[in-house]
């Protein structure tokens, strides 16, 4: 019989380019994504390989996976792949935001829609984004990071104090945060709002989708792993 993990491991391989080209351009990722992460360990296993490909999208659809993974083993799994990505970003600081882009979005979903120990870690991706655009890796999404921070914690944020204070030389080239940083020094909450951009909404797939037979194939894969583990 073929290792399970092996078998994952192929067979989301071979979903890759439907689930970016026919799903996640069109923001319903989560028609496979959210079923698929039900099975928590075996997602988390694969959200990590994919942050490890040297492919852009693989890693973008690796971050979107585990934005929808609710279990508290895995609370280290977004911080793990913004540290891979700012490892990139010292030579590719282009694909390193976008795919930063995506892992912002899993983290404020994990604020915004997660229980417990998951919505604190998913608080402590978007303040780490944050810090990273005040000291050197300036993120190109961390003013909605900042946004949707305020939005989960009420702007009570050791780190939404410390963006309050920032210095001209700190906010240099990032005029998106620099107006975030404005609102917040005013007291502005209006303009702070408009800078909020939830993730997008979970999405369900017809049995009558194209796709649909080979997510049912994602999804069994999924399950014979976490299944493995038992």
């Amino acid at each position: 019989m073929a290792d399970p993990w092996e078998h994952l491991q192929s067979t989301a391989t071979e979903a890759l380019n439907w689930l970016w080209d026919d799903l996640a351009k069109e923001g319903r990722e989560s028609a496979v994504l959210a079923p698929l992460a039900a099975y928590s360990n075996a997602a988390a296993w694969l959200a990590g390989c994919m942050a490890m490909s040297d492919d852009a999208i693989t890693r973008k659809l690796g971050a979107m996976l585990a934005g929808w993974i609710d279990s508290a083993e895995h609370v280290n799994l977004l911080s793990t792949l913004l540290d891979n990505e700012r490892k990139v970003f010292i030579e590719d600081s282009l694909t390193a935001n976008s795919v930063g882009e995506d892992i912002m979005f899993a983290a404020s979903r994990w604020s915004q829609q997660m229980p417990g120990e998951v919505r604190d870690a998913g608080i402590s991706v978007l303040a780490e984004m944050i810090r990273d655009a005040l000291h050197g890796t300036p993120w190109n999404t961390v003013h909605w990071a900042a946004a949707n921070l305020h939005v989960a914690t009420g702007g009570r944020h050791a780190m939404l104090s410390e963006l309050h204070d920032a210095s001209d030389v700190q906010l240099e080239g990032q005029e998106f945060l620099r107006n975030v940083v404005a609102a917040l020094r005013s007291g502005d909450h209006a303009s702070l709002d408009r800078f909020v951009t939830p993730p997008n909404p979970m999405c369900e797939m017809s049995p009558n989708d194209p796709k649909y037979s080979a997510a049912q194939s994602l999804w069994a894969a999924t399950a014979a792993a976490e299944a493995s583990l038992h």
